[in-house]
């Protein structure tokens, strides 16, 4: 970079942004070639801090029980992920945990802090302690849960060693939750 060049860009505000991109380029490679989550795959890890402020990594948090975990990409999404949060609870209320993870990567930063304050305001405190907010990876989680629509939660059962044994296709209905209530009962 010219001396020039790296003044302009100082006096602009962008010199720290352009090195940053410069040492960290993105690897859309990387990115573009995760394979769809397929049953008795292991979850990739997933590492984040809960709306509580403790940190969550799955899937070893859940090791040695059957879990649950709900991705939610939009607002209908979360909505989706609260009616099976709240079936969860009511039939599964201490032998099954949940874990769900919020991605707000493609809020504008400047609008981050209102979701936030409005996810916590209407999310129960025990719920708190098991939600991530996840500010990266969008693309590929997306591309990992074979994300056809915003609209609803996806939500991924996960056996006690971490393996996916059963995935939703789409929004929540009794009969999607009864065949993974099924799958849990097994497990059990």
């Amino acid at each position: 970079m010219t001396r020039a060049l790296a003044i302009a860009l100082s006096l602009t505000g962008l010199l720290i942004p352009a090195l940053w991109l410069r040492a960290a380029p993105f690897d859309a490679a990387a990115q573009s070639n995760a394979a769809p989550l397929q049953p008795g795959q292991i979850l990739p890890q997933i590492s984040g801090q809960a709306l509580t402020g403790e940190l969550i990594e799955l899937p070893a948090a859940a090791k040695g029980k059957p879990t649950v975990v709900i991705f939610s990409f939009s607002r209908a999404a979360g909505n989706d992920a609260r009616s099976w949060n709240e079936r969860l609870s009511r039939d599964f209320p201490k032998d099954v945990p949940s874990y769900t993870i919020i991605v707000l990567e493609s809020v504008p930063k400047l609008f981050r802090g209102m979701a936030l304050s409005g996810i916590k305001g209407s999310m129960p405190i025990p719920m708190q302690d098991r939600t991530i907010v996840l500010y990266r990876d969008e693309t590929l989680w997306k591309q990992r849960l074979a994300f056809s629509e915003d609209g609803h939660a996806y939500v991924i059962l996960l056996g006690p060693d971490g393996r996916m044994t059963w995935r939703s296709e789409g929004t929540f209905t009794e009969g999607a939750y009864a065949r993974m209530k099924d799958q849990l009962e097994r497990m059990l």
